[in-house]
């Protein structure tokens, strides 16, 4: 083979899916491979995964797409879903299973009054207040309920880092993902003052060694290697978290013209790229910042924990939901919050709780459904409208960037040109991205042209009589979840009242098998 064979395997271990992909040395996407995340596991509030199948899916999906590309293989790119918890022991083994960040555990944590003066003080050094998916909210929760298994964890890693481990036998992290739960954006340095705040009795000790994204890097273990049939030299860099690597990839700081994204994946993530996050009209406490890590600027992001999956929430407690949603005008109005952690950002509470309302006995599923479109819709205007993006096009990115009727609706409901790319591969194109600036050396335009490339289809706000009726109900959306969100904390109190007690984990392991 030639080095014009050559090509770099990117890796994205999602809450749905784990992806790789191939790229040629022009950015050209030569093959992918996916498979389901087998290891997800939920109960009740608890959402966990497990940590072996985890490491088994990578392999089996890298270890597919190289054997389809059959080119040397210059490098390994790899991200994954952004937090959660998932802890090693001295022997770099899993302590039971990972808590993810749509586990609800530690919802009562959050809601306790002694510890508000705490996140408050959190949230002025990190500028995100901790959340239902915090790392550091875990070990607190480990700290007071699960004592033995803390003793047992010497390293708490996130699963980028710990599929990072499985391919080089190196612990290794980068500040991006890290800094926005343990430290300060602005220095990029941790802080004590977020385990101190939180009492915990160990916190930074248990990370791993924190290196800017390029630099964190190194070659594969040989077990690894032999497990993909590649050569032990081949280099594995560490990228940003899932949703930094996405955003990347739907043009967001690279694609010009392009202030602003959308994914609607398992959650919803909107973004901008500023200058300045100064310039921010209004930041909610959940909203996370990050140095970009491909140029100059910083990457603000609202999270929320309710995406696409809630269309399968709605499925589920609905019959007769079809699967191909179109639109279905009604009065019909949809709270989407429907996850047990409560909501991350526009709204930071985790008592956020979802609602129907105008519903009658005329209601039809069909109209339930697309309420639940046009309520992620209107999360989406809410976020962008905080942020306060420069003008210019929204790329829309994740599974609904499939539908054309949601991408137009968004595109109305936002008044802003919508870009969408429907290949669902927006996080592994980050990667490549990434990897053809910190391998290849390429110049910014070069990636956008060649690894980011054109949107596949471009979509203007429609006019008239939709208009008005988004633009009402948008309004109408906003002013009930003002005047319900009061309440959430009280329904919450009486949801916790009547919840069965988390079992203990060797009643667990009797009733659902051994996974935590």
């Amino acid at each position: 083979m030639t080095v014009s064979n050559s090509v770099l395997l990117c890796l994205d271990s999602g809450t749905t899916a784990v992806k790789a992909a191939a790229f040629d040395r022009q950015g050209q996407m030569l093959c992918a491979v996916q498979r389901e995340n087998r290891g997800l596991r939920r109960g009740g509030i608890q959402v966990e995964q497990d940590m072996e199948i985890a490491r088994e899916d990578a392999l089996a999906v890298l270890g597919a797409c190289a054997a389809r590309a059959n080119s040397i293989v210059d490098g390994i790119l790899l991200t994954g879903q952004g937090d959660g918890l998932w802890p090693i022991d001295q022997n770099r083994e899993p302590v039971g299973s990972a808590i993810t960040w749509l586990d609800g555990r530690v919802r009562s944590l959050i809601a306790e009054p002694d510890l508000q003066g705490s996140l408050q003080e959190i949230e002025t050094v990190t500028g995100s207040r901790p959340t239902a998916a915090s790392q550091s909210l875990h070990l607190l929760w480990l700290q007071r309920h699960d004592p033995e298994r803390l003793k047992q964890i010497r390293h708490v890693l996130r699963l980028k880092e710990w599929l990072f481990y499985s391919l080089t036998e190196r612990l290794l992290g980068e500040p991006s993902a890290a800094l926005p739960v343990w430290g300060d954006w602005r220095t990029g340095e941790t802080s004590r003052r977020v385990e101190s705040a939180l009492g915990l009795e160990r916190g930074l000790e248990l990370l791993p060694e924190l290196v800017p994204v390029g630099a964190c890097r190194a070659t594969l273990s040989p077990q690894a290697a032999a497990a993909l049939r590649l050569p032990s030299n081949v280099p594995v860099l560490l990228g940003p978290g899932d949703v930094h690597a996405s955003l990347i990839g739907l043009g967001l700081g690279t694609r010009p013209g392009v202030t602003r994204a959308s994914i609607f994946g398992t959650s919803a993530i909107h973004g901008c790229h500023l200058q300045d996050p100064a310039a921010m009209r209004e930041k909610p406490a959940g909203a996370i910042i990050q140095k970009f890590v491909l140029g100059s600027g910083y990457l603000c992001t609202h999270p929320s924990f309710n995406g696409a999956t809630l269309l399968q929430h709605v499925r589920k407690l609905i019959a007769g939901v079809p699967e191909r949603i179109e639109p279905c005008h009604s009065e019909l109005l949809l709270h989407p919050f429907f996850e047990p952690g409560g909501e991350r950002a526009p709204y930071t509470t985790p008592h956020a709780s979802g609602a129907i309302f105008g519903l009658t006995a005329a209601a039809t599923p069909a109209q339930v459904a697309w309420a639940a479109c046009e309520a992620l819709a209107f999360i989406a205007r809410r976020s962008h409208e905080m942020m306060s993006a420069p003008a210019g096009a929204l790329s829309l990115g994740g599974g609904l960037a499939g539908d054309p009727h949601f991408a137009r609706f968004l595109a109305t409901v936002t008044g802003s040109t919508v870009q969408r790319s429907t290949d669902g591969h927006a996080g592994l194109r980050g990667l490549g991205a990434i990897g053809a600036k910190f391998l290849y050396g390429e110049p910014p335009s070069t990636v956008a042209a060649n690894w980011i490339g054109a949107p596949d289809e471009t979509m203007q706000p429609q006019q008239g009589e939709i208009a008005d009726y988004a633009n009402r109900k948008f309004v109408l959306f906003s002013r009930l979840v003002d005047a319900v969100s009061p309440l959430w904390e009280t329904m919450s109190g009486i949801r916790s009242s009547v919840e069965v007690p988390t079992q203990s984990r060797s009643a667990n392991r009797a009733a659902v098998g051994d996974y935590g």
